[in-house]
């Protein structure tokens, strides 16, 4: 007898009713599919390898067909795409970022080797010590070749790019790929972020290029965000933590450095946070520029300006400001006096002062006359400030704050008083 037929009736249906349910569940199950993505495989490149481009396209690409985007790159696609691509998109919603096109990197073909693959194209020469042979590593500068000569013009020719904006992103043999080529090709990229980069490669081989090149006349000029994980190996929190503090003490004048140790991740559960603090960090500068107007974003306020009596005493002209966010910004304080003569502005303040302090009072900067500051020139030149006559006893500070609350005070040489203006810039 079929064991079946000596259940109850209703137990019967109540199975008939569920193998049905389970089979329509089967019937009507879709793929999830990612919105606005692309997949792009590439003919094989000039070093053997075969790319696949995992490609995340603002919300918006369709519909405006006229702006152009930054490209964030990184390698190890595969693994990270998805992760990336929910990054750039909360920072979007949170006005933090610009929208802007992901190009993930991977390999083509039904089963690529994706850590041999990597280690080959990752790693800036052959470490003894990972690969006793020398052929399974070392190959960075051939991958960099691929980028510049074959990657970019494909991405650049088939979306719109914003060609003057590249940010480069890793983790772990990426994170070492980024300082690489933020070192040896900073050209390239105007952003790097390095998660958990493995420094400790060929014996700390990019912490002594970085001392040779502090040594030359052409110092770096790169925006660079390093992370670790406090759970992070030790040949990993060690290296990266040298090397950064032997970046800030050789003091590349052109350089913005950044390091963020993750209490209590390791070397993959690191990457949520490293990537969405440094992709603010990397997309800081075009995050404000008003070229980007139109974008979804709510604009910084990028300049604060007022024009009074300046007396003496309690009667000085005061403008208060905060720095918020996460990072240091650079910003330029100006005290207009003589200036504000080609304004048609009558009794000027013929000689001001300008001094910056915190909310506490503690001083920060001051300056008397602005052509005592260095590269005040072309930092009034990238904010659009108005420009001071050669001579004009106005004055500025250049000055880069930590997010807090400030006061930019201007007051007269000898107690003078007159007409003057405080202006608060942030530069790109």
């Amino acid at each position: 007898m079929n064991a079946a037929a000596c259940l109850p009736v209703c137990v019967r249906r109540a199975l008939a009713l569920a193998a049905l349910g389970a089979a329509s569940l089967r019937m009507f199950a879709t793929p999830y599919t990612l919105a606005n993505t692309d997949l792009r495989e590439l003919p094989p490149s000039a070093n053997g390898r075969q790319y696949l481009l995992y490609v995340g396209l603002p919300s918006g690409y369709a519909t405006d067909t006229t702006r152009r985007y930054p490209v964030v790159y990184f390698p190890d696609a595969y693994w990270d795409f998805n992760l990336l691509n929910a990054v750039l998109g909360n920072l979007r919603a949170d006005y933090a970022a610009p929208d802007v096109i992901l190009v993930g990197i991977g390999y083509a073909g039904a089963s690529p080797d994706y850590g041999a693959l990597r280690a080959l194209d990752l790693t800036p020469g052959v470490d003894p010590s990972f690969d006793p042979v020398g052929n399974r590593s070392g190959r960075a500068a051939q991958f960099v070749s691929v980028l510049e000569t074959e990657i970019f013009p494909f991405v650049e020719r088939e979306y719109r790019t914003m060609t003057g904006y590249r940010v480069l992103a890793g983790n772990s043999f990426g994170g070492l790929f980024a300082v690489y080529v933020a070192l040896e090709h900073s050209h390239l990229f105007q952003g790097y972020v390095a998660s958990s980069p493995a420094l400790w490669w060929r014996n700390y081989g990019l912490a002594a290029r970085e001392a040779e090149i502090a040594a030359s006349a052409s110092p770096l000029s790169v925006r660079l965000y390093l992370a670790y994980a406090t759970g992070d190996g030790a040949s990993i929190t060690e290296s990266t933590r040298a090397f950064y503090q032997q970046l800030k003490s050789h003091h590349h004048p052109n350089a913005a450095i950044a390091l963020r140790v993750m209490e209590g991740e390791r070397h993959s559960s690191l990457k949520p946070e490293a990537y969405t603090r440094g992709m603010r960090f990397a997309l800081a500068p075009v995050t404000s520029q008003a070229s980007l107007a139109g974008t979804t974003m709510r604009p910084n306020l990028v300049n604060l300006s007022t024009r009074g009596w300046v007396g003496t005493g309690d009667s000085v002209l005061i403008a208060g400001f905060v720095i918020d966010g996460f990072e240091s910004k650079r910003v330029l304080v100006r005290a207009a006096g003589p200036a504000l003569a080609d304004f048609n502005v009558g009794t000027v303040l013929a000689d001001p002062l300008v001094r910056v302090q915190t909310l506490a009072g503690v001083p920060v900067a001051a300056n008397d006359n602005w052509e005592n500051t260095p590269d005040l020139t072309l930092a009034i030149q990238r904010c659009g400030a108005f420009p001071f006559r050669v001579g004009s006893r106005d004055a500025a500070v250049l000055v880069t704050l930590p997010p807090g609350a400030y006061t930019a005070l201007v007051s007269g040489s000898g107690d003078a008083t007159g007409n003057g203006e405080v202006e608060v810039y942030e530069l790109p």
